[in-house]
């Protein structure tokens, strides 16, 4: 299990973009609407057949704003997501509801130079019954490893991470298969399909290694390759780090992308988190360069309900289009979980 991104409290992400992009950008904007409003006519058709139960929804009889707010938001998706997999179910096959998963985030996070930048980023994931679990529709605003930086402007451009909406269907052959593949939409829309084969290696009590190699083809980038591994060290019950280190090749400008990143968290009281980041990235064309180094302290605590979070992450960023001048920034984020278990 990875210590540090996957705990609770931590969550894990315009003149430089080609039109395509921007074109995208507003594409899945109004794709994301589209969903929500989908959901919501959903529940009001419910509500006229009367056959709507809040009772199986946390927080949905509660008489508060914010909190029938959250109800409409995580019944509406998750009635989608059953709406899905009612087309493939069959007579045969057992009841089963589909299950959701995912975070909505809004920031601001002012810097030197750019005190303008926010964020608004979404990731949705949801498994269905009728394919044996085996299949999972990824709905996103980011992709699972490449530029996942939280600070927006450490998402690294030469990769498009600036425009990273993902929408795909996962298979793997069973629960446990360590090969997952996937085909969708992404990096600016298009259409890609990668394999992917993963493990975690126990090294000792609290010691972990986790790695991945990916095979992947995108329309515009062509072929491509990843290698990642992240060493996880649980050091106390509330302390633990982790070192990552990625190489990623693509075809299309014969070069590969790199990135080392530490990281180290600590769980306080009240709910609350501590991360410290140490990243440098770079190419290796012309040369073995860095592109950018980061340096951010990440505060973030449950405020009010069990499925929202606020964050305030200061950070530090130099970026060699800004010939490396030191650029302070503070970000502010809130952040809503949901999930049907």
């Amino acid at each position: 299990m990875k210590l540090i991104p996957s705990t609770t409290l931590v969550s894990n992400a315009a003149s430089t973009m080609r039109p395509h992009s921007l074109a995208w950008q507003n594409a899945r904007g109004s794709l994301f609407l589209f969903v929500l409003l989908f959901s919501a006519s959903t529940i009001a058709e419910e509500k006229k057949k009367k056959t709507l139960d809040f009772e199986h929804y946390a927080y949905c009889l509660e008489d508060n704003w914010l909190d029938d707010a959250y109800c409409y938001l995580n019944f509406g998706i998750d009635s989608t997501a059953n709406g899905l997999n009612n087309l493939f179910k069959t007579e045969s096959m057992a009841a089963d509801a589909a299950t959701t998963k995912g975070r909505l985030r809004f920031g601001w996070e002012p810097r030197t130079r750019d005190l303008a930048e926010s964020d608004f980023r979404f990731r949705i994931r949801a498994k269905f019954p009728a394919f044996e679990d085996r299949v999972e529709l990824l709905f996103s605003d980011e992709e699972d490893d490449i530029g996942g930086q939280n600070v927006k402007a450490a998402r690294n451009r030469e990769l498009g991470a600036n425009d990273q909406a993902v929408v795909a269907l996962q298979f793997q052959k069973d629960k446990s298969d360590k090969m997952r593949y996937r085909v969708g939409f992404g990096r600016g829309s298009q259409l890609y399909t990668r394999a992917r084969y993963s493990d975690i290696y126990n090294i000792n009590d609290g010691v972990n290694f986790y790695y991945f190699a990916e095979t992947n083809y995108y329309a515009r980038d062509k072929l491509g390759f990843e290698l990642n591994g992240e060493l996880g060290v649980e050091l106390t019950k509330n302390t633990a780090f982790e070192i990552n280190n990625s190489f990623q090749f693509r075809d299309k400008t014969d070069d590969w992308f790199w990135r080392h990143e530490f990281q180290y968290i600590y769980l306080a009281k009240n709910q609350s988190s501590y991360l410290l980041t140490a990243m440098i990235d770079g190419l290796s064309k012309p040369s073995y360069q860095t592109e950018q180094i980061l340096l951010s302290v990440r505060y973030k605590r449950k405020v009010l309900r069990d499925w929202l979070f606020v964050e305030v992450e200061p950070f530090l960023l130099w970026l060699r289009e800004e010939d490396f001048k030191p650029s302070l920034g503070a970000a502010i984020r809130a952040e809503i979980h949901f999930s049907t278990k």
